[in-house]
């Protein structure tokens, strides 16, 4: 499986991992099984007791441990058996599984697959802006039928929402937008400037008093290895201060569960009517229409097609519409042919404004 292991990645939603529950999820090809310590902090451990391999979320939590459900085998966040109930109680030295660092931050839970030695919070870029008391975040996920890297290429082109998007997103002034592809160390920004844009549909709502306003109309996408997408879309009616504008700030959190599928977590973050269930309402509505069913739909219809090929396998076609996504498939690759070597990991990325 193509992927850098000594990275953070998101397991989670913080809100998914309840107190009192397990939370299983396949994460890059792995069983694992989450849980809340009484002090509430979170733990990872591979999802499969040593001794007969039953899936340990079948079981139940114990205090601080799981209690494997088939022979009551417990199991603790440092994946060390803590209690064999049968016989004289021994626990044999090889019985323990794997655990992986979790950290929760910026109400998401981050994992670490690799060498766990080299886990350092201190690498979990900011997305602070998710929590920010002056922001209101609608969040989301959807389990998709394709490789992680397709839903990255498709986020990094702007030009898809003309087609897959058109009823919502489509503007004829898009056609003399101003694009540009800059990196940073190995972050890579997708910046789209689309100047004197009638307002898209999905925007509407936004605008209701004057139906023929223009509007500096932009999206910027940022990408942090491995798959993390920051886009900000601002709409400024022209000739207008940014206060009387709105930003959105999208974000698409990518993690393997497959070769061939992926947790995708998602969210929208706004600037305004901030207390409006009516607006929660609407991103929910879009993050299903957009995100799910026209986005999902292309991707795993793209991913059928292609099987288990890598892109660059089947030599695509490339078009000036591609600088970005292929600029971030040629970092990541560098990444993980050199993560053995002194190779760093993304930079800390500043939060979104």
């Amino acid at each position: 499986m193509r992927i850098l292991t000594n990275t953070w990645y998101v397991a989670a939603w913080a809100h998914e991992l309840q107190e009192g529950r397990l939370l299983a999820r396949r994460l890059l090809d792995r069983p694992v099984v989450m849980f809340r310590r009484s002090d509430g902090s979170p733990a990872a451990i591979a999802d499969y007791c040593p001794h007969r391999f039953a899936p340990l979320h079948l079981g139940r939590l114990k205090g601080d441990a799981i209690e494997c459900g088939y022979h009551g085998l417990q199991f603790d966040g440092s994946g060390a058996c803590v209690k064999n109930p049968h016989g004289n109680g021994q626990i044999p030295k090889a019985c323990r599984v794997p655990a992986y660092p979790l950290v929760e931050r910026h109400g998401i839970l981050w994992i670490w697959p690799g060498d766990a030695e080299r886990a350092d919070p201190d690498a979990i870029p900011d997305f602070s802006y998710l929590v920010a008391p002056d922001r209101r975040t609608v969040f989301g996920m959807a389990a998709v039928k394709a490789n992680y890297e397709l839903i990255t290429d498709n986020l990094m082109d702007a030009s898809h929402t003309q087609y897959v998007h058109q009823d919502l997103l489509g503007t004829a002034a898009f056609e003399r937008s101003k694009h540009e592809v800059v990196q940073e160390g190995s972050a890579v920004h997708s910046n789209y400037l689309i100047p004197g844009s009638e307002v898209p549909a999905a925007y509407r709502a936004y605008f209701p008093d004057d139906p023929s306003l223009r509007v500096d109309y932009s999206v910027n996408f940022r990408w942090l290895p491995p798959a993390l997408v920051r886009n900000s879309v601002s709409l400024i009616p022209v000739g207008r201060t940014a206060e009387e504008g709105i930003l959105r700030t999208g974000t698409h959190l990518m993690t393997p569960e497959t070769e061939t599928t992926t947790h995708y977590f998602f969210c929208h973050t706004r600037n305004f009517s901030l207390d409006d269930e009516k607006v929660d309402e609407r991103i929910r509505w879009w993050q299903k229409a957009g995100l799910t069913d026209q986005d999902g739909t292309m991707i795993e219809a793209t991913q059928q097609v292609m099987g288990t090929a890598d892109l660059d396998a089947l030599k695509p076609v490339l078009l000036s519409i591609d600088v970005a996504a292929v600029r971030v498939r040629r970092v990541l690759k560098a990444l993980i042919e050199g993560e053995m070597t002194s190779i760093p990991i993304s930079p800390v990325a500043p939060a979104a404004t």
